[in-house]
């Protein structure tokens, strides 16, 4: 699929185009217009006044799909990835920039998670049955989320308390011995006391075969998610929130398959387990003369077990095999605070809306790797321990220059301290002061319609090398050495947006061309010493990167019984200077998990008052697994249809995913592993779901 200028252009015309569709009575339409407030703005706009290419889906678009997870839900987002690093997709990239998994070195995210504000970042999502409102911001957004979205933020709402008493149950069946059970109920204690809870439970047997032990629930899951939030209004000024959440899992991990299909041969499954509990306390202050008060302290404690069966095989296969594990038992707690004032009168500094706010948090990682040394031939550990610190101070201000016309500057200072120490002795301080930044210029022809002129700047932490270091020690690999510690990112990016919504809201066009430069990109690296079965992983600095393109997100209303939702992306990538530690040299090549366009089409036809048909269609180009081969995934095209009847308070609905039954590939591993071929290399990879089938009913009151 080639580029075409003419496609940029058409887009650029229709967001236009868009703000000019009014209703004949314009004062009764806009009076009607459904406003969505962005949640992570620091200024909570919404969604057409906020300068950057974001998407936001509420609970209703979740139903368009009869979405359970994280997973299912991501293709429909232009220029968005994932990878698996275990039994779910856990690890985002955003514009071809994101982590492909985590193993023994503690890694800052290139994309972030918040859930209620609550740093999930490479924890991954469970439930998302009380989802409110999700919301996907791609490029460089460092003034307001930090380190963690040196390429974007995904930043999830859940459901809060209400005036007065309303609950949700639903059940959905599918095969694979699939279920999911849900509730929601919210309620106002009195005019001050308001509680919300949510309650989630997914299984499945997975969708791998386990010919060796002759089961089908190898690759399983198990998850059960709470969450509970307590609202307090003492006065009419000041709000606060207790917002509690709970995580069980566990899942099953058996993905990988030595014959390269949905049937494994494992004598060992592995697992990937998580348990974690947070709380946070959010407070809204109005009482000010000048600014609102906004914060948030919140705690999180996690737990997690993930390992597998590093041979993929079981004893007897052959005569040449060998058969380990490999297990990471981590432990996670962190607490964050972010407090910011908010203008509230603009007289105070000309005509200007201003934000100022501090940001800290301390977070402790330990690991203990349990695994098989092949040099001392034995069952082996590894510990480590890293102690991080922030402190950042962030501003944004918002100056007029004409009654269209708006400036918008932001700017945030952040310092980080790691202390690092590990069982093969090493003790490693690092420290770094990172700065991010963004500057836009933005008109507004009309209330519907925006153009802007964004620049910004993102980073990410740099880090400690363990695994690296210990074989280094271990294995006499001096040349490992240089490979100790890696040094933060920088992205530049460069951003042209139009906006456009229609009076009635009947169309609503969003296009974004960007180039974005990246300095010190981090990259994946390893080390094969032997041919063997043992790696020594590391993150390594490529020189430089470039990734520019283009996404268009639109949705039409043709009449009443139709609409039509159009997302497309085209994506180019280019690595710089980069040669790896075995002397490949990729420079100049495509970046991995970045495929060149992606689309999603879809319709929603209401066939009458109480029945609607959903029809999607998602397609992405192939794209490279690793910085570190060229092994490539698969094009696909996946095909979802849901038929949904609604009574008064009931919905019952018959629904499918990937009808057509593609193999998705969402994860990529390229070495020999099958001794029944010499350890031939191969590609090996993990898919996403099959074809789905599934019965959803629900009841609402």
């Amino acid at each position: 699929m080639r580029f075409s200028p003419s496609l940029v252009t058409s887009a650029v015309f229709a967001a236009l185009a868009a703000s000019n569709v009014a209703l004949a009575d314009n004062s009764q339409t806009a009076a009607t217009i459904e406003r969505i407030t962005v949640q992570g703005d620091l200024r909570q706009q919404s969604a057409g006044q906020l300068a950057g290419s974001l998407s936001v889906v509420t609970e209703q678009d979740l139903q368009r799909q009869s979405v359970q997870h994280l997973d299912e839900l991501l293709n429909q987002f232009a220029n968005i990835n994932y990878s698996a690093g275990a039994s779910r997709g856990r690890y985002i990239q955003v514009r071809g920039i994101g982590e492909r998994s985590e193993f023994v070195d503690t890694i800052n995210p290139s994309v972030g998670i918040l859930i209620d504000g609550i740093d999930y970042s490479g924890l991954g999502i469970s439930g998302i049955s009380d989802i409110a409102q999700f919301e996907v911001f791609r490029g460089p957004e460092a003034t307001r989320f930090g380190a963690n979205a040196l390429a974007g933020m995904l930043n999830l709402t859940t459901k809060g308390p209400t005036e007065r008493a309303e609950g949700k149950a639903s059940l959905t069946v599918a095969n694979y011995d699939s279920y999911q059970l849900a509730g929601q109920f919210s309620n106002a204690i009195n005019s001050q006391w308001g509680y919300s809870l949510s309650l989630e439970q997914q299984v499945s047997d997975g969708f791998i075969e386990n010919r060796f032990l002759d089961r089908d629930d190898t690759n399983n899951i198990d998850e059960l998610t709470g969450r509970f939030k307590l609202a307090y209004q003492p006065t009419d000024t000041l709000k606060l929130q207790l917002v509690s959440h709970f995580v069980d899992q566990d899942n099953g991990y058996d993905a990988f398959s030595l014959d390269r299909d949905r049937t494994t041969l494992s004598d060992q499954p592995g697992q990937d387990k998580l348990r974690s509990k947070a709380l946070a306390l959010q407070a809204d202050y109005r009482g000010l003369p000048f600014a609102r008060l906004q914060g948030q302290l919140s705690w999180l404690d996690a737990a997690s077990d993930y390992g597998f069966d590093e041979d993929w095989s079981y004893v007897g296969l052959h005569p040449d095999e060998y058969s380990t594990t490999d297990r990471y038992l981590r432990d996670r707690e962190q607490l964050t605070l972010d407090y910011r004032l908010v203008s509230t009168d603009a007289g105070r500094l000309g005509e200007s809306d201003w934000v100022l706010g501090i940001y800290a948090a301390s977070k402790e990682f330990d690991l203990t790797r349990q695994f098989w040394n092949w040099d001392l031939w034995q069952a082996d550990s590894f510990a480590s321990a890293l102690s991080r610190s922030n402190l950042a101070l962030y501003t944004e201000l918002s100056t007029p220059l004409t009654e269209r016309l708006t400036l918008v500057s932001g700017l945030r200072l952040e310092r980080y301290e790691d202390e690092y120490s590990d069982s093969s002795t090493n003790r490693i301080d690092n420290s770094d002061t990172m700065w991010g930044a963004k500057l836009s210029l933005n008109y507004q022809p009309n209330a519907q319609a925006l153009i802007y002129l964004l620049a910004s700047r993102g980073y990410k932490a740099g880090g400690v090398n363990g695994d690296a270091l210990a074989k280094a020690a271990d294995d006499n690999l001096t040349e490992l050495l240089s490979k100790a510690s890696f040094a933060p990112e920088t992205l530049y990016n460069a951003e042209f947006g139009v906006k456009g919504t229609a009076l009635d809201q009947s169309l609503v066009t969003r296009v974004a061309a960007f180039y974005m430069w990246r300095e010190d990109m981090q990259v994946k690296g390893w080390l094969n010493p032997d041919s063997g079965p043992q790696f020594a992983g590391f993150i390594d600095n490529a020189g430089s990167g470039r990734n520019y393109g283009v996404e268009v997100e639109s949705r039409l209303q043709v009449n009443p019984q139709l609409a039509l939702i159009i997302n497309a992306s085209w994506l180019k990538t280019k690595l710089g200077n980069y040669v790896t530690i075995d002397g490949d040299d990729f420079s100049g090549r495509e970046q991995a998990q970045a495929p060149r366009f992606g689309y999603n089409v879809a319709a929603d036809w209401y066939l009458s008052d109480e029945l609607t048909f959903n029809v999607g269609l998602q397609g992405k180009d192939s794209y490279y697994y690793s910085d570190g081969h060229n092994q490539r995934s698969s094009r696909y095209e996946l095909l979802n249809l849901r038929l949904s009847y609604q009574m008064q308070q009931w919905q019952l609905a018959v629904w499918s995913r990937n009808v057509l039954d593609q193999d998705v590939g969402v994860r990529g591993f390229y070495f020999g592993n099958d001794p029944r071929d010499g350890y031939e290399p191969h590609l090996y990879e993990q898919f996403a779901e099959p074809r789905r089938i599934g019965l959803s009913a629900s009841y609402q009151f």
